[in-house]
């Protein structure tokens, strides 16, 4: 590998100049956007892929000019590093953009290949759409830059039936016959079916899902008699080379492949050129889990690299609650005094309460305790301030009577503990939003506590350890985080109706309550019996809930009563 300048030849320093210029005139295209800055360039002859993300060098963008094919003047190399370029530029900046839409492409492909296959969907995909762009406003350079290449890769040697078919996808999406190799038209038929559904409402970025997951099935048997499963030992057949998929797989490609379309199977977007942005990718991992099973989170996740935290379970409860219930605690406030009707003003009254106005309305001539007028006032309705929210206690019952299999498809089948997580998670990151201290306590047959701390990860992983044992409140420790806390205390506690012990437990909670605030959620119960619990319902709050849907709808408004 040569990238110093005492290491090239002088034709190498002119082809890295040129790049250079067409380079920077494709960002100038984009108006220089960041993360994007200008790519190592260097000359690697061992390298096939022209362009690739340097992961041990700080995501740098490589622009390898090894392999570029032999070119008539410097504006013919400026032209082919230009449309090279756009295209490259592209990728981050129209498709796929960003993780998050990288894990939703990601995700639609593994509906019909093996997750070590699916960046080659999404890469193919994102190829098509791009160069269909670029050849609606370039398309006498698009054209010219793919004949150069397919001539190129052709004078190599023999060429896969996977580089045919993406020559002839291009031929097909822009009916133009570009190339006039008749052992293209052995992919016409596939050609044919994939560029059809990308071309149907191409400016549409709602659908990329949809056509991706039918593309992956369309292209499904092409990719696996191209691309070979190997081991890390593995010995590669003649007219290949070996890559690891973000899917942890070693798999053989053929070199042709690189030719066209670099690595295949490496997931560009822009949160992988970007430092120091965990938080963002957090958020865009919190997103990416709204609304779908757990089995076909961590992949597509994990490879787009948006997934950062240790745990993709609880990353997953966390988008599956993020903002669907908040905490609010009221205290009434005075509404202030209203102006309800004049009346006279007489002498000895304030004189600023003389109301000029209402006195000569009623009457031209000013005569003091006869004409003069001034406001009743009385005082205006209170109104309701959200308090600071207290410290929050979470007690969840992970008990066997609490079943959980979040793997399953449907809400039934997780179980009431996934019921309760959901509801668990979304009152824990209200609270850490609050800057308030958070705890934990995860009880069955023994107590597993998270004690007092800011951060909500600790407090995440005690509320996963499901237990699956007996039912038994852990009145003591419940106590003794109580004790424990610097402020008062919100108690959240969510359980079934199958806890052992509730008669020594009411008692404790009617101590608690003389200075904390206890919220009771009771899965799968439609109401609270009222002779269970009697006088315990003067000085808490228990509500009961059929499903998660009824719990994240709650917005918790609880008034002056929980502070007395």
């Amino acid at each position: 590998m040569r990238d110093k300048d005492e290491d090239l030849n002088n034709k190498e320093k002119r082809i890295i100049k040129l790049a250079k210029i067409a380079f920077n005139k494709a960002l100038a295209e984009y108006f220089f956007p960041p993360p994007l800055n200008e790519p190592n360039y260097l000359f690697d002859y061992t390298h096939l892929e022209g362009f690739y993300i340097d992961p041990e060098h700080k995501w740098q963008i490589t622009m390898n000019l090894a392999n570029t094919p032999i070119l008539k003047d410097d504006n013919e190399y400026i032209d082919y590093f230009h449309i090279i370029s756009l295209h490259e530029v592209s990728h981050y900046q129209i498709i796929p953009y960003d993780g998050l839409i990288n894990a939703k492409l990601l995700r639609a492909a593994m509906e019909n290949v093996n997750q070590n296959y699916a960046p080659i969907i999404v890469n193919i995909f994102a190829d098509l759409i791009i160069d269909t762009k670029l050849y609606k406003k370039y398309p006498s350079l698009i054209t010219w830059e793919l004949k150069i290449t397919y001539m190129h890769i052709k004078s190599k040697g023999s060429i896969s039936n996977f580089t045919k078919f993406l020559f002839r996808a291009y031929e097909r999406m822009w009916d133009v016959e570009i190339l006039n190799d008749d052992t293209l038209k052995e992919m016409d038929s596939l050609a044919e079916r994939v560029t059809k559904v990308i071309l149907k409402n191409l400016e549409d970025e709602s659908t990329w899902e949809k056509k991706v997951s039918v593309i992956a099935r369309y292209l499904s048997s092409l990719i696996q008699d191209t691309f070979t499963l190997i081991g890390t030992g593995g010995i590669l057949s003649k007219g290949k080379e070996k890559r690891k998929s973000p899917g942890g797989a070693f798999i053989e490609i053929p070199k042709d492949v690189f030719e066209v379309m670099d690595n295949p199977l490496e997931n560009k977007n822009s949160d992988k050129l970007k430092e120091d942005n965990e938080d963002e990718l957090r958020q865009k991992a919190e997103e990416f889990a709204k609304d779908i099973p757990y089995s076909e989170f961590g992949g597509p996740a994990r490879q787009a690299g948006i997934l950062v935290d240790g745990s993709p379970l609880a990353t997953w409860y966390r988008g599956l609650a993020k903002n669907l219930i908040e905490i609010k605690i009221y205290e009434e406030k005075p509404g202030g005094q209203l102006p309800i009707y004049p009346e006279v003003w007489r002498l000895g009254d304030r004189m600023e309460e003389l109301d000029i106005v209402q006195t000569l309305l009623t009457s031209p001539v000013i005569i003091p305790n006869v004409t003069t007028r001034k406001w009743a006032f009385r005082e205006g309705p209170g109104h309701l301030v959200e308090k600071q929210t207290p410290d929050l206690l979470i007690v969840l019952d992970s008990s066997g009577s609490m079943g959980w299999n979040y793997t399953s498809r449907t809400n039934r089948g997780k179980g009431p503990y996934h019921t309760a997580l959901v509801a668990s998670f979304a009152s824990l990151h209200y609270a850490a939003k609050k800057g308030v201290k958070l705890s934990v306590i995860n009880f069955s047959n023994r107590a597993d506590i998270c004690n007092w701390t800011t951060n909500y990860q600790k407090a995440e992983n005690t509320l996963l350890r499901y237990q699956g044992g007996g039912t038994v409140l852990p009145l003591k420790e419940i106590a003794n985080q109580c004790e424990k806390a610097e402020k008062k205390a919100l108690i959240f506690l969510i359980t079934d109706f199958g806890i052992y012990n509730w008669s020594r437990a009411k008692k404790t909670m009617m101590n608690l309550a003389e200075n904390h605030k206890i919220v009771g959620f009771f899965i799968g119960s439609t109401k609270i019996p009222k002779d269970k619990f009697k006088d315990l319902l003067d000085k808490v709050t228990f509500y009961g809930i059929r499903d998660v849907k009824d719990l994240i709808n709650l917005v918790i408004k609880e008034v002056k009563k929980y502070y007395c």
